[in-house]
């Protein structure tokens, strides 16, 4: 506890970047449309928040942001982990397309992120981030003239490549057991009370969702304060007594720790509401919660993330809020998708529309103007060994598993679970699903084709490999 109680004070190891590019046009008059706030919650599911309809109050702060906002209930990330849905989240972009989609790869110079837009419209763009795969040596700094590593041993990444340390089992477990929400806010209440009279993107990652599920007191037994079992929440991911056939109520307080993460992090984000509020900038200000994907508790037999595309791991939150133009208290069923969000935002700010992207405004939607019908949904996992590409609808939703060569589909509508995986494809309706998979992919490879830059490479080192592929994390070739 006594980390915590110095991290509560403000006690922490930070470093700041300047990756803000030079403007792509001439000098701009200062912006006359809203401040920005975009929160991305890692590891975040829908289904464990209060407005979502989940039985815990785990989330006040987000749930009273829905009431006086718009709420999205189907909502889907590009992928089940961090680096390549932060990339879609910033470019508008599938994974595929903007190439970013493993830990020895990085976002290319030449792709115009939203940090970039608001930074050439006149905005300052800030970032605080609390993950690893935030970091700018991916590129996800791009267009950020402060972009800040909340981690708490920033040290030890910031001093060396990416490739030294993306999949270094140490700051994995450094980062799993992190606590980092109250250095994301003292950074931000620190940036807020010398800036406060600026017009501001202000992007915040928190992390602490993510596991180790270790909140601190009073979160460790909010939820599940009788347990006295032996689950911890530590080792989340290496710990091997953490499995499908694990005893029924240790996974109870399991979920309980990992709600209680959930809370904690609600405790933050209403700190900086309410801040912004004091300061007379909330409503001026578009506020967006989101996540970048969600977690599995042995739904389909597994732990964790970044190894399906079933919808526990790629069904995220979206809650937007901007009371002087958007209703409040909407619930919007139609599905999204997380390459949605740039275009809304710079929409609601007034900025021209982003060239060369995949997403498209949600505003129209939200303000129940004419919009499209539902689209297709994207999500992709070129990761740790696996090669998975799925397209959903709210009724069906195709996967194809490229290295297994194995495709299969799911009805929604009668199977939300996915419990049920169909794999014939010669006849109806799984034929069709086929054909629209198949004509998806080609338009993503057309994508590609017209795009003129692909993420850069970075090395990852042999020795980092095999201490991955001896714990189980990745596949051996």
């Amino acid at each position: 506890m006594a980390a915590v109680t110095a991290l509560a004070a403000g006690v922490c190891v930070c470093t700041v970047f300047s990756c803000k590019r030079q403007a792509r046009s001439g000098a701009k008059p200062p912006p006359t449309g809203p401040n920005v706030l975009l929160i991305s919650i890692d590891t975040l599911r829908p289904d464990h928040l209060g407005c979502y309809g989940y039985h815990r109050k785990t989330s006040p702060c987000l749930d009273k942001l829905a009431s006086g906002g718009v709420l999205f209930e189907n909502h889907i990330s590009s992928t089940s982990w961090t680096l390549p849905a932060h990339a879609a989240l910033f470019t508008s972009l599938a994974d595929s397309v903007h190439g970013c989609v493993e830990t020895n790869k990085k976002l290319h110079d030449a792709m115009l992120t939203l940090a970039e837009v608001f930074a050439n419209a006149g905005y300052k763009t800030v970032g605080f981030f609390s993950g690893p795969y935030l970091h700018p040596a991916f590129g996800l700094g791009q267009g950020f003239g402060h972009y800040e590593n909340c981690t708490s041993y920033a040290k030890a990444i910031d001093s060396a490549p990416a490739g030294k340390w993306a999949m270094d089992i140490g700051v994995m477990r450094k980062s799993h057991r992190d606590i980092t929400n109250p250095i994301v806010y003292s950074a931000f209440k620190k940036w807020l009370d010398r800036n406060r009279q600026t017009k501001f993107f202000l992007f915040i990652h928190m992390w602490d969702v993510h596991f180790d599920f270790i909140p601190p007191a009073p979160f460790d037994r909010m939820f599940d304060p009788g347990y006295r079992g032996p689950v911890t929440g530590v080792d989340f991911f290496f710990d091997p007594r953490l499995n499908a056939q694990m005893p029924r109520r240790d996974l109870e307080h399991l979920i309980a720790l990992y709600d209680g993460e959930i809370a904690w992090t609600d405790l933050h984000v209403g700190k900086i509401v309410d801040d912004l509020e004091k300061c007379g900038l909330l409503d001026q200000t578009v506020v967006i919660i989101t996540s970048d994907h969600g977690t599995e508790f042995f739904e389909h037999g597994g732990k964790g993330h970044r190894r399906t595309l079933f919808d526990e791991v790629i069904r995220i939150p979206l809650i937007i809020r901007y009371p002087s133009v958007l209703p409040r208290g909407v619930r919007i069923h139609a599905q999204t998708h997380l390459i949605d969000i740039a275009p809304t935002l710079v929409e609601l700010a007034g900025l021209q529309p982003m060239p060369d992207i995949m997403g498209s405004s949600l505003v129209p939607r939200m303000l129940k103007q004419p919009s499209p019908p539902g689209t297709i949904a994207v999500s992709e996992l070129f990761s740790v060994g696996h090669r998975i590409r799925a397209v959903r609808t709210l009724e069906w939703k195709f996967t194809d598993h490229m290295n297994l060569k194995l495709r299969y589909y799911v009805n929604l509508e009668e199977d939300p679970g996915e419990r049920h995986l169909h794999r014939d494809l010669t006849k109806d309706p799984g034929r069709r699903f086929l054909d629209r998979y198949l004509f998806t992919s080609g338009d993503l490879a057309a994508w590609r084709a017209r795009m003129a830059a692909h993420a850069d490479r970075s090395t990852v080192p042999d020795d980092v490999l095999k201490q991955l592929e001896s714990l189980g994390y990745i596949k051996k070739k």
